[in-house]
Parts: C-alpha cells; structure tokens; sequence
C-alpha cells in the first residue's frame, strides 16, 4: 500500500470528491462531494480496524460502517446510520462537528490533521496498470469503448490502495461535456446490451456495466476547479419539507456529488407557484440517476445558496435516497440507439 500513499504534507487541495484519505488510526475515510470547511472535508469512515472483522487488508482485519449483510445478502445501511456508526468507532468526532450545513446532515467533519496521506486517482491507475495486465487491457478496451484517453483516467474504491478485487472503479477526468459525452455512450451501450446491466445492493445502477471482462463502475470528476458549480459555496435551509413534482430540464451536472439538475414545470403540492430551480442532490447513490426529460416527485429543503461565482440562488435540495421518485423517463430513443450502433465497432462490444 505505501507505493500508493501519497504524504498528507503534498496535498495541495482543493479536496475532491471521492478521494480516499488514511487516518493515523488506519481507517479509510473516503471525501464526499466539493464543498468543504477550510482545514477538513466532508466525508465518512467506508472501512476501519476492527479485530476479528472479514475484510482483510494487506494483512489487516476491517470493518464497514456503510454495509451490512442481511440473509446472506449484501445491503447498504441507510446513510442517518452511517453517521452513527462513525462516531461508534470514533466517539471523539462527535464534538467536533460543530453546526453542519444543511447539505452535510449525512457526512462527517474530519480535519486534515488527521491523516497520514491520501491516494491520488491518477498515481493509483498508474501504478495498478504497471502491475496487473488485466486491469490495463480492461481500461484500455473501455476508454477504447468510450473514445476516451486512458491517461485521462482514475480509480476509487479499494483499488486506490492497491486492493484488487474483480470489478474497476473507473475515474473519468474532464470537463463537463466530455464526461457527459461518456456517459451517453454508457447508456448507449446498456441499451443495446441489456444483459451488461447490473443489478445489485437491491437496484439497478444506471451506468454500471459488463465489459472487457470485468464490472465496470464509473464516477465521474471534473479535471479543473473552474468547472465545479458548488466548490466552495454557503447553503441555508428556507423551506423544510416541500413536496413537488418537476420535469428535469438540464442534465449536464448530473453525473457528480452533488448531481446537479435544472428542474422545469414545477408543481408544488401545497398547490404554491414556484419558478424554475436547480436540485441539488447530495447523495451518491443517486449519480446519474436523473436526465433531461425524467418526470421526477421529491420532497426537498428549499435552500438558499451562496457561491462567488454566481451569487445567490434559491433551489431545491434533498440528501437521502428516497426523496426522489421518478414518474416518467425519457429512455433513449431507437435513432440514438441506431446511430450508437453505427458509430461504433461491433466486436468493441465483446466483454
């Protein structure tokens, strides 16, 4: 694991979402989303020390504070219990969160000072494609797949402290369009190949996928900070609870934490008018969740927000997984289904 650590004294920030740290505890502690307090992240405990506990890494036993297993299947603890399962492992965090903004209700503060080092996406692919030819052939197949620079990618998950397993968390680095260009293709791909989908934890994940051989798990970073809506911004709590239902105008944010969509034809069940607003999703189970054209319902926090880039606005927030419903999705239609076909090289497609 050392030839992946990079010394917390060469952070150079800002923190970036999905960025796996190692406390001086040796827990890992995996960064949540780009708005965070100065000195510290956002973020939760994924694994921590735990005598007797059934993950082994590099020789150590571990637990999880975000899975448990329930009849023999694996099930992701809801995110309220997960904060209380970083403070049973670390009781001290618990005073020192401070007052959270409404968007970190489900994450934990953890200063930088807590940590030995953190792993770099970029330095971990490297290193993990030097050693293991599998994972090189599956990048390069995928990235080939999806006309995207290998150089240009990531990992996340247990592959960024050189723990292989059989699926790839893929990182993709660009800028907005490109990303969105990816994730097109993704579903393009999906759509044609059914049978690539993935199906686990109790849901279908809208981008995972079969392919080369291995499970293909995207996320999704912006490759310069001028690119983050939300990198550093204030967010105040209006409205609690206002359920409503919108069409989603704008997709183009909504691969990220926060995914970010434009929501148009909003109708609020309390029967009030309400213009157009942005939702900001804050939890990562729902990347690439929604698209333009989805009908969706949700019950939200009408938030005030803050950034220097754009002032303040008014917009629509929720945190958890089940605040989002859709009515209606706009599926991929047959022509962009067709002219993925064309585009692109049938035995591209053999996983």
């Amino acid at each position: 694991m050392e030839r992946f650590l990079v010394p917390i004294s060469e952070y150079e920030g800002p923190v970036m979402d999905s960025t796996y740290f190692l406390r001086k505890d040796g827990s890992f502690v995996f960064a949540e989303g780009y708005c965070h307090p100065p000195g510290a992240f956002w973020g939760m405990i994924i694994k921590y020390p735990l005598p007797g506990g059934h993950i082994d890494i590099f020789g150590r036993e571990y637990g999880w504070t975000h899975r448990v297993i329930v009849d023999g299947e694996l099930a992701i603890i809801s995110p309220e219990q997960q904060v209380e399962n970083q403070f049973k492992v670390d009781p001290g965090l618990r005073g020192r969160q401070g007052v959270k903004p409404v968007f970190a209700r489900n994450f934990v503060r953890f200063p930088l000072s807590d940590f030995i080092g953190y792993f770099d996406a970029r330095h971990s692919m490297k290193e993990l494609r030097k050693e293991h030819e599998w994972i090189d052939t599956a990048v390069r197949k995928t990235c080939r797949l999806l006309n995207w620079n290998p150089e240009q990618t990531g990992v996340t998950g247990s592959l960024a402290y050189g723990k292989v397993e059989d699926d790839i968390d893929l990182v993709f680095i660009g800028t907005p369009e490109e990303n969105a260009g990816v994730a097109r293709t993704i579903r393009s791909y999906r759509a044609i190949h059914p049978e690539a989908r993935v199906f686990e934890l109790g849901k279908e994940w809208p981008l995972r996928f079969y392919y080369a051989g291995t499970l293909i798990c995207p996320f999704f970073r912006y490759s310069a900070p001028e690119y983050i809506p939300l990198l550093q911004c204030e967010m105040e709590a209006e409205e609690e609870g206002v359920a409503l239902e919108a069409t989603v105008s704008d997709d183009i944010h909504n691969l990220y934490l926060p995914a970010i969509v434009g929501l148009t034809d909003l109708k609020r069940e309390d029967g009030r008018p309400e213009e157009d607003l942005d939702l900001i999703i804050y939890n990562g189970a729902l990347r690439g969740e929604l698209w333009r054209g989805d009908r969706i319902r949700l019950r939200s926090v009408i938030v005030r927000v803050t950034t220097s880039q754009t002032g303040t606005f008014r917009a629509a927030l929720v945190i958890g997984d089940r605040q989002v419903e859709k009515i209606k999705s706009l599926d991929l239609t047959r022509k962009e289904i067709h002219d993925k076909k064309m585009e692109v090289e049938d035995d591209y497609y053999q996983y």
